[in-house]
């Protein structure tokens, strides 16, 4: 090959190699600059009525600590379910906003709200909805450390349930004061009457493992009577 063609075929080389190299940076640089479609960690909007979309919107809204939109959607929520009249369901969207505030600890707003809970379900003469709205009041005062507005709420609830047919209200409501009257009181035969209601609540319902539960605390009780000195 003459010396003429040598450099000439080096320098055709060395320009292919560098188009090459550039071709592939180029197709790499491509890819490089694909990203992979955003996907939502929350659960879509998609429920197939009004007041649902909104009462997931509100669950959207608490999750990302937007508080006042979340309010805001539960009462959207509510006025879906009245113009639908549900109001059962709008009723228990008041209940969602007391634990809403009491998440917040703001304790005076939950209370109300529960409070409005307890209004509407007794407007529409819903006992249980309006027993259910009362025991969430006395846990968040029981959670306080609040035990007698915990006991007056307790009280008031199983008035409304106490000679309904059995149901699970009624039967966490039972428990609720017998615990009370055990754990902070020490009325030893105050809470064997509360949680043998509540295990007759239980069995009722065929709910076992409230049946065992209860069971397994009277026993306990009854152990500790027979203990104290008469």
């Amino acid at each position: 090959m003459s010396s003429f063609l040598k450099p000439a075929l080096k320098y055709l080389l060395i320009v292919m190699c560098t188009l090459a190299a550039g071709l592939s940076v180029w197709l790499l640089s491509d890819k490089a600059q694909e990203k992979p479609e955003a996907k939502s960690i929350t659960t879509p909007i998609d429920s197939k009525n009004e007041a649902g979309r909104y009462l997931q919107q509100a669950s959207e809204d608490f999750f990302y600590h937007e508080f006042d939109k979340a309010i805001e959607s539960y009462g959207k929520a509510i006025i879906a379910f009245e113009k639908d009249n549900q109001l059962e369901k709008a009723a228990k969207v008041y209940e969602s906003i007391g634990d809403l505030y009491k998440f917040r600890t703001r304790i005076k707003e939950a209370e109300a709200q529960y409070t409005l809970a307890m209004q509407y379900h007794q407007k529409i003469n819903n006992p249980l909805g309006e027993a259910r709205a009362m025991k969430r009041a006395g846990d968040l005062f029981l959670e306080r450390g609040e035990h007698v507005s915990a006991k007056d709420w307790y009280a008031k609830a199983t008035l409304l349930v106490q000679d309904l047919p059995p149901h699970p209200t009624q039967a966490v409501l039972f428990e609720s004061m017998g615990r009370i009257c055990w754990k902070t009181e020490k009325n030893i035969p105050d809470a064997i009457r509360w949680y043998t209601l509540a295990r007759d609540s239980f069995s009722a319902l065929k709910n076992q493992m409230g049946y065992d539960h209860m069971t397994a605390v009277l026993n306990k009780l009854r152990g500790l009577e027979k203990l104290k000195p008469h």
